[in-house]
């Protein structure tokens, strides 16, 4: 921290009075965009600038780091980057302070007492290398299958490609690496050959949102979404079982029942076909239907049976519809809120049928198609093999526990699941037992509730530390970023691509295994240098020299001064449309292959009774899950998740705003506090993910006294020490929310759940859960018919 002196105090006071005389220079600075940043007192004193990618999500966000005295100061977005447009969300502009957490990981930590006792020891990289090595050896003559990875990251990396090295398929994720979940990849991968469809809300007449919260979760769509409202006067509805953040900006918000989503979008197109307002000549040349056909198939999705579904009124469905269809140009916009259910993918099929339908694929407006680069595989690669698996985790501790998978070695990386997957009371039980799991390591830098159950942490590096290259399609441009870090990682800490490429070496140390040679890097800077120069549509010669001075590639002008326009030479730069128009979409006809769409309502959700609720959770602006769980600076902003409950509902049950309840499924329960409130649906209550910690740090815990018995006396942060001034830490609701997998894209029905909410009982205290593993497992067994 820099401190002020006498001299320093006698420059501001220089500095002042020069800004006064020369008020021009003032005024300036204050004009600018971004892209440079100063010492607090010196103010003519730059700060060292380099590349930064964001990864705290996976829009991979732009900016820059800016360092003084040997340590990063300050992160900002790219003024001139074409997506973030020098902007980043609270997420990312808190990310670099994981470097200097009190409660990071700074060297191999190697497990003395039981599992999870907290009981560590710290090793050198040397042995830690060779224990693992040789676990991985012995398990490796015992088949390549029983070495295990649970991936988390957003994209795939260093530990894939060592699954593939070692011929290893038990590959399972957290996500998959795509801005979308799977259910709505799986939709657009069907219908348009793509994982995803960028909304162009920057130039759009009307948007429908069917759950989906873009103002907290997506920064670049957020910044585009304002500038519709402001630039186009843009008409937004929204329709989500609470008011979100979204949702309260919209122009409507229709607070629809849970799963609903997919048959009001199919009302909505059955009305736009009966009006005679579809594009026919689209729908003719690019789908494998005729307008008849499809407006056939659809007169089954009345306005009668969706508003009895959804609880929408039917004249504010039709009434949305003939709006959308006649406005010109049009967006849809949906995500968790619809995909997170039984049935997601039909659903999200419904939902991008009406852009579909109106015409508004790849125009502008509409929905558009990706425009990304695909950053290069470092090359030679091996077989794919565990990087072919595309499997969800969620079902990962039932099947060890049942005997379908066997387990020598279980990698874990940039995945929690101990904490956030849903039955996450039976991930840590079968984490726990050495029998089902011999052994685990883990490369967080923190230690979470997953990594307190490891025999080996080899912790990573953080964001600011790592170098990197990525490119997400979050503009109708497409990008590439890159992270040039300005430091050495702290401690001991180590690139997991550099731990990796250590591991393979001690297994084929002589190359005579055929592992070495796909591990053919000196560090982690070389591995991303030579990504860039491979990939396709680069320029050879100044793109990774670009990126290293500016951080983002290609620079097709900065921001006029008048509005948000990109500007190069006084001329406003205009996107491309209607890009498959040429060449025909990335689907194995070339054309839209959209299935005839579907709706089934859930029907555990049809026949709730007299004080059961739909349990939704949701994600908010401050924090991401665990990437951001020990960042001071956010979890003052949002530290405890209340029960979202209807107000009318909540006063029917004698339940007053801030008193306790207990939320009680099929497998247990969890008491915490109600937040009484109008904006949510009176059949569902909602809670957030992201708090209720166990782990992970002090702040996470929200206990100052919390501190980590690895923690080295240098680590010692006062402000958290003697400012954590909150001990409200929230309440984890994820061990009472059992397995649900949607069957057609495995992901979790998270908003499925079926709650009974009562008073708290006598005894029962804040931030109590209570669950039972053996109906977690009964349920499970059940799910498999």
């Amino acid at each position: 921290m820099s401190k002020i002196n006498r001299r320093d105090f006698l420059k501001v006071g220089a500095a002042t009075t020069a800004v006064a005389a020369c008020p021009g220079v003032g005024s300036a600075m204050e004009l600018k965009l971004g892209g440079e940043d100063f010492h607090q007192i010196r103010t003519f004193h730059p700060r060292a600038r380099a590349p930064y990618l964001c990864t705290m999500c996976p829009y991979f966000d732009g900016g820059y780091t800016y360092a003084e005295d040997g340590e990063i100061q300050k992160v900002e977005g790219d003024p001139n980057h074409v997506a973030t447009r020098g902007k980043f969300c609270s997420k990312g502009l808190a990310s670099f302070f994981g470097a200097s957490d009190p409660d990071r990981i700074l060297a191999p930590l190697k497990r003395t007492g039981p599992r999870g006792s907290g009981q560590w020891q710290e090793i050198s990289w040397k042995d830690a290398i060779a224990e693992v090595a040789g676990k991985v050896q012995k398990a490796l003559d015992k088949g390549a299958d029983t070495v295990h990875l649970n991936e988390g990251a957003f994209k795939d990396g260093g530990t894939v490609r060592f699954m593939d090295t070692i011929g290893s398929s038990s590959v399972i994720r957290s996500r998959f690496p795509s801005i979308n979940n799977a259910a709505k990849q799986a939709a657009t991968e069907k219908a348009l050959g793509v994982d995803f469809v960028l909304p162009d809300l920057e130039h759009t007449q009307y948007v429908l949102n069917f759950g989906s919260n873009i103002l907290e979760t997506a920064a670049p769509l957020a910044q585009r979404l304002t500038d519709g409202m402001v630039e186009q006067k843009l008409k937004l509805i929204t329709f989500d079982v609470r008011m979100s953040h979204t949702a309260g900006r919209s122009d409507e918000w229709h607070p629809v029942f849970p799963g609903s989503d997919g048959i009001v979008a199919l009302a909505m197109a059955n009305v736009i076909m009966e009006k005679g307002l579809a594009d026919k000549q689209f729908i003719g040349y690019w789908t494998d239907y005729t307008t008849d056909q499809l407006a056939e198939h659809l007169k089954q999705f009345t306005l009668k049976k969706a508003a009895k579904a959804s609880g929408v009124a039917a004249q504010d469905i039709k009434r949305i519809a003939i709006e959308f269809a006649k406005a010109g140009s049009g967006a849809v916009l949906s995500q968790n809120g619809v995909s997170y259910h039984q049935g997601g993918v039909d659903a999200e099929t419904a939902c991008l049928l009406l852009a579909v339908i109106t015409g508004n694929i790849d125009t502008e407006g509409g929905n558009c198609l990706p425009r990304k680069f695909n950053i290069a595989t470092l090359q030679p690669a091996p077989e794919p093999k565990g990087s072919a698996v595309r499997k969800l985790n969620h079902s990962f501790p039932f099947e060890v526990k049942e005997g379908a998978r066997k387990v020598e070695v279980l990698f874990n990386h940039m995945s929690n699941p101990a904490y956030s997957s849903p039955a996450a009371s039976v991930w840590r039980e079968v984490l726990k037992d050495e029998k089902l799991i011999p052994y685990i390591v883990d490369f967080s830098p923190f230690m979470s509730e997953t990594s307190e159950l490891a025999d080996i942490i080899l912790p990573d590096v953080v964001g600011v530390e790592r170098d990197d290259v990525a490119s997400s399609p979050t503009a109708l441009f497409p990008w590439i970023s890159m992270t040039r870090p300005q430091f050495k990682p702290r401690g001991r800490a180590q690139d997991v691509r550099v731990t990796l490429k250590k591991i393979v070496e001690a297994i084929d140390a002589d190359g005579s295994k055929g592992m070495k040679q796909y591990w053919a890097f000196s560090d982690a800077k070389t591995w991303v240098k030579k990504q860039i120069e491979a990939t396709e549509g680069i320029d050879k010669k100044k793109t990774y020299k670009t990126l290293k001075k500016k951080g983002a590639w290609p620079s097709y002008g900065k921001i006029g001064p008048g509005g948000r326009k990109i500007v190069k030479k006084k001329e406003v730069i205009e996107a491309e449309y209607n890009t498959f128009h040429t060449e025909g979409l990335p689907t194995p006809s070339g054309r839209v292959e959209i299935p005839l769409p579907s709706w089934n309502p859930n029907p555990r959700l049809a026949d709730l009774k007299p004080g059961e609720f739909v349990l939704s959770t949701f994600k908010v602006a401050y924090q991401s899950l665990s990437l951001t769980a020990n960042l001071k600076l956010l979890s003052e902003m949002w530290h405890s998740n209340p029960l979202w409950i209807n107000k009318e509902v909540a006063h029917k049950l004698g339940i007053e705003d801030g008193a306790l309840v207990r939320v009680t499924s099929d497998v247990g329960y969890l008491v915490t506090k109600a937040w009484v409130t109008q904006g949510i649906h009176p059949q569902v209550v909602g809670i957030s993910t992201s708090v209720g910690r166990s782990a992970y740090g002090r702040v996470a815990q929200a206990n100052p006294r919390a501190h980590a018995p690895f923690a080295h006396e240098e680590q010692e942060d006062e402000d958290i020490d003697h400012n954590l001034w909150w001990r409200d830490g929230g309440t984890n609701p994820n061990d009472i929310i059992p397995i649900a997998l949607d069957p057609q894209s495995g992901v979790q029905a998270w908003n499925d759940t079926v709650v009974k909410v009562t008073p708290a009982e006598s005894g029962d205290k804040y931030g109590d859960i209570n669950v039972d593993n053996a109906k977690h497992l009964a349920i499970y067994k059940k799910s498999l018919g």
